[in-house]
């Protein structure tokens, strides 16, 4: 025997396991049969905080937490009467004790070898706080995902490859009426489409099976499906396809939409019915604009002819009285124009970017007379810019300063303050005057057509202006209120909305 070879390989596996035990990834622990601590390695130096030779010789039970302390003393003595390579940790959790007193998950496996005829215990300890908290993690996330699925809102309904149910939550039994057991493994084209489609779903199915790309996949869409009860009804379907494991299934949300299809033909209907409306009152405009005021223009040429002919020959109450019908037909030629304007608003017109104080400035130089003539004030901040009907806009803007003015109160300047707020979707204004107020009584009335609230004496005017006010907000989308106390003056407010130029009107 070749002695000296014996001994370098001796030599050279003590340098090996030496090297092996430095630097191993895990942590490294020799105890003997009493249970003491005979060595630790660097590793496990960093992993628990304490040195080799703060352990040396110190009982295992610092390592483990106190509430274990029971269990393994009976286990390190078993283990030592029939020691066997174990590994531990996938049956159970197991933790150490670091030296500042927190704990730590790990695995540990088990070895054994004698040494000068003592038994040793080896344990490899592994640090698994990132696997536990991923897993947490993944457990969290399933049930956050059954916790989505229960309360959903939508129908969640997953399928195999094979089109097999195998999720079904709360929201789809109350849909569709079958029940978990009812449903859960039944092929979901049989069950949940109509049978005209049926072959058009399995066949898609194959071809997607086939690698083919199925067009409706990732995207929102629209089919007929049926309940238990064959009750055919409207869905929006967002389909989505999922690989886990290598296993490929589909989840499908399910949206019934015949609430909003009912809503979505009432619309049309309603959309129809206002454009045929509309329709009607334009052809109204032309009768009023041709038909109307041709024998209305007849009539007053004929009565100025008369009283210029027969002045001398007609007394001082004729004469009165033909005043009172000139006076007549001028009050109808302005309904009329005012009833042409109204039928007129919103038509043939694009929305476009202004700005609302350039507008207001337009209209104090157009109103320049009467603002001078009842010393009226104005007041407005820098009115922003809007998008919208920029004549309709003036029309209600110079609508409401006429009234402020008008409406004044006996030897009282107006004062009139305009305000804009903005939403996300437009403006709220108000215009505010100091005037005569609006009687409680006639509020229901104000934005009536032809609703009067004083006599032609009083004031004059045909009571289509709120008329107006009114219908041109209704067309930006906005409502109007008003704010007044009788003598103490009275605050319109609206609200508009921004139009896009593809905005359509009726």
């Amino acid at each position: 025997m070749d002695f000296s070879r014996t001994a370098t390989l001796a030599k050279d596996n003590e340098e090996g396991y030496r090297a092996l035990f430095e630097y191993a990834t895990v942590g490294i622990l020799v105890s003997d049969e009493r249970g003491n601590i005979k060595l630790i390695n660097p590793t496990l130096e960093k992993l628990l905080g304490y040195t080799n030779d703060e352990l040396v010789d110190q009982p295992i039970y610092l390592l483990i937490p106190e509430r274990f302390h029971g269990k393994h003393h009976g286990h390190h003595s078993q283990y030592f009467e029939k020691p066997t390579v174990k590994f531990l940790g996938h049956a159970r959790d197991l933790s150490a004790r670091k030296k500042d007193g927190t704990t730590i998950p790990v695995e540990i496996g088990l070895g054994y070898y004698t040494l000068d005829g003592k038994k040793m215990a080896v344990a490899f300890i592994s640090d698994i706080s990132e696997r536990k908290k991923a897993e947490k993690n993944l457990i969290d996330s399933v049930e956050m995902t059954n916790l989505i699925i229960r309360n959903s809102f939508d129908a969640i309904i997953c399928v195999d490859n094979n089109g097999l149910i195998t999720v079904w939550n709360e929201q789809a039994e109350k849909m569709f009426k079958y029940t978990n057991e009812e449903i859960l493994g039944k092929h979901f084209a049989d069950y949940l489409i109509p049978s005209k489609y049926r072959h058009l779903y399995k066949q898609g199915l194959e071809d997607f099976k086939k690698g083919y790309v199925i067009p409706d996949i990732n995207r929102l869409v629209e089919i007929k499906a049926i309940d238990k009860y064959d009750r055919e009804f409207p869905v929006e379907l967002s389909m989505v396809p999922v690989n886990q494991e290598g296993h490929n299934f589909f989840c499908g949300f399910v949206r019934d939409i015949t609430e909003r299809k009912k809503a979505e033909w009432q619309n049309k209907e309603y959309r129809a019915v206002l454009e045929r409306k509309n329709k009607e009152l334009e052809q109204f405009a032309y009768v009023a604009s041709h038909d109307l005021q041709e024998p209305l223009r007849t009539t007053a040429g004929f009565f100025s002819l008369f009283k210029r002919k027969y002045s001398e020959n007609i007394d001082e109450e004729a004469a009165q009285y033909i005043n009172y019908i000139q006076e007549a037909i001028l009050r109808m030629k302005t309904l009329i124009n005012d009833l042409l304007q109204y039928s007129r608003i919103g038509t043939n017109v694009q929305p476009e970017p202004f700005v609302i104080k350039d507008l207001v400035e337009e209209l104090k130089a157009d109103m320049h007379a009467s603002i001078n003539e009842t010393n009226a004030v104005i007041e407005y901040d820098d009115l922003p810019m809007f998008i919208g009907y920029r004549t309709e806009i003036k029309l209600l803007f110079q609508n409401l300063l006429s009234n402020a003015i008008k409406f004044r109160r006996i030897n009282i300047s107006p004062i009139i303050q305009v305000q804009a707020i903005p939403t996300s979707e437009g403006f709220v204004f108000s215009f505010k005057d100091n005037g005569i107020g609006i009687n409680p009584q006639m509020h229901e009335k104000v934005f009536g057509l032809f609703q009067r609230l004083h006599t032609q004496a009083e004031y004059k005017g045909s009571g289509i202006g709120l008329a107006h006010c009114k219908k041109i907000i209704e067309l930006h989308g906005g409502d109007i209120w008003f704010e007044s106390n009788q003598n103490h003056g009275t605050t319109f407010k609206f609200t508009l909305r921004n139009l896009t130029p593809n905005t359509h009107s009726f």
